[in-house]
């Protein structure tokens, strides 16, 4: 189970070059390569066809997962979120990607037209760009702490959702198909999905973010180069070199 941004895909060029001899090793194994990202659905139904991949997903950090026609939702509905916040546009001073059309969204995250119109496909969860002080921010996400949602500070944005986590969806894939799980990342955000699993793994960052204690594996490579580096190691001390696999990533 994998992260996006910054672990399967280079943070600044989305390339993600050094994985793909992995990727075809775990394909040879019937390894599943399970992505569990903060994109949209939609962002991830954009890309999985460069990698080649049709398995399960989750998206919305955590917010809910799909396989095939079935969705499981572990946050809460967007409508839900926008209504809550509606009753508070007078009391702090925010915008949110429901509000704004496709141009500015592409001002605030510096993503292409396309790429900003998939990422407002939101279903689960709410970018807010925050124009009030960082006092009043404290305040605002201790109240969507109590209205039964919770906050998440990205790069450029405040985002609402359900209260779930990137670690909720590993029991899914351990009832259906009985399987030991890796989990790569390398924010905190994806530090409950690397705790879930059975061998959790921080990948190294540009501006050397360092999260997790002991028992978390790290990379010393950043990005893809770091994912293709621990998961080769993983696989040669797994013995695993193609025929059926009995892991998941």
């Amino acid at each position: 189970m994998s992260d996006l941004d910054g672990t399967l895909l280079d943070h600044d060029d989305y390339s993600f070059e050094p994985v793909l001899p992995v990727l075809d090793r775990l394909d040879e194994a019937e390894i599943p390569v399970v992505v569990n990202t903060s994109k949209t659905r939609a962002e991830w139904l954009a890309l999985r066809g460069e990698f080649g991949n049709e398995e399960a997903f989750v998206v919305e950090n955590g917010s809910a997962l799909y396989d095939g026609q079935e969705e499981v939702v572990y946050g809460v509905r967007r409508e839900e979120i926008l209504e809550v916040l509606k009753g508070l546009k007078g009391k702090y001073r925010f915008r949110g990607y429901s509000e704004v059309g496709v141009g500015e969204i592409v001002e605030w995250t510096g993503l292409t037209r396309a790429e900003a119109e998939r990422s407002a496909d939101r279903h689960f969860s709410e970018p807010l760009k925050w124009m009030d002080s960082e006092e009043k921010e404290k305040e605002f996400c201790e109240l969507m702490e109590e209205r039964g949602l919770m906050t998440l500070r990205g790069g450029r944005c405040l985002h609402v959702q359900g209260k779930t986590d990137k670690g909720r969806a590993l029991d899914y894939f351990r009832k259906k198909d009985k399987v030991a799980i890796v989990a790569l990342g390398d924010r905190p955000n994806d530090l409950a999905m690397l705790e879930s699993a059975d061998i959790g793994v921080v990948i190294a960052s540009k501006d050397g973010f360092e999260m997790g204690g002991e028992d978390l594996l790290k990379s010393e490579a950043i990005g893809p180069l770091g994912w293709a580096e621990v998961m080769t190691k993983i696989l040669d001390q797994l013995g695993v070199h193609g025929g059926a696999g009995s892991s998941e990533v």
